[in-house]
């Protein structure tokens, strides 16, 4: 029996500037200069707190054809599910960026309705439905994409062929690089479609690379997989 987090379906957690800054080593980058494009950012605020700091992003998900408050609905009963479930295996994270349960259940609460108060006043600006693997945006529209507990975390939702069609799709349409975080699955496992996606050889032609970043809530899940599309002058 699995002791992982048992999920029947991708639930809305949102994660805040300050996670996705660790994440995916935002530090790296000079932000304002980038066109940033959140995959499946769900109920994350990222969007929000970043364009309130100047930054260009767009957040893009499937959920934004609905209206804020079913959105809302469907993400508090999943915090609920979620928070109640981890209980159950909270030897399996570390307890160092949240001190507790409470406190990450704060923490999301943070984020979603951060989240909400814009989309409320944003919609079909900066939030575009996109229903991955394929989107209508433009080729290279976006220098920097990232990926935030989507691919490779559920793993056993979304099939391989879901995965590469997706990342097909992000090549299309990012310039530079994709980031995606984290590379382990709901079972706290290392996803074996992080190594098949490395060698798959429709994707020789872009340099993979697995680097250690300074945030880990799953044991084990401290790892951004960056994929480079195009090498800096």
């Amino acid at each position: 029996m699995s002791r992982g987090l048992e999920l029947e379906e991708i639930v809305l957690i949102g994660r805040t500037f300050k996670e996705y800054y660790k994440m995916f080593a935002l530090e790296e980058l000079n932000l304002v200069e980038e066109r940033i494009l959140d995959v499946a950012s769900g109920v994350s605020s990222f969007g929000a707190m970043a364009r309130e700091d100047g930054y260009d992003v767009i957040s893009s998900d499937r959920i934004y054809q609905f209206n804020s408050d079913k959105i809302e609905n469907k993400c508090s009963k999943d915090l609920v599910e979620v928070m109640h479930k981890l209980k159950g295996i909270k030897e399996l994270y570390r307890w160092d960026f949240f001190n507790d349960i409470n406190h990450l259940k704060k923490h999301r609460e943070t984020a979603y309705k951060t989240f909400i108060k814009d989309f409320s006043e944003n919609k079909g600006v900066n939030y575009k439905v996109v229903e991955y693997p394929s989107s209508n945006f433009r080729d290279k529209e976006f220098s920097i994409s990232l990926v935030s507990h989507f691919l490779f975390m559920y793993d056993e939702h979304l099939d391989y062929d879901f995965h590469k069609r997706t990342l097909e799709e992000l090549i299309r349409i990012t310039e530079k690089e994709i980031r995606i975080f984290p590379l382990v699955n709901l079972k706290s496992e290392k996803s074996g479609f992080v190594q098949r996606i490395m060698e798959d050889k429709d994707f020789k032609e872009f340099s993979f690379k697995k680097e250690d970043v300074d945030y880990e809530f799953v044991k084990g899940g401290n790892q951004v997989l960056k994929i480079i599309l195009s090498e800096e002058e």
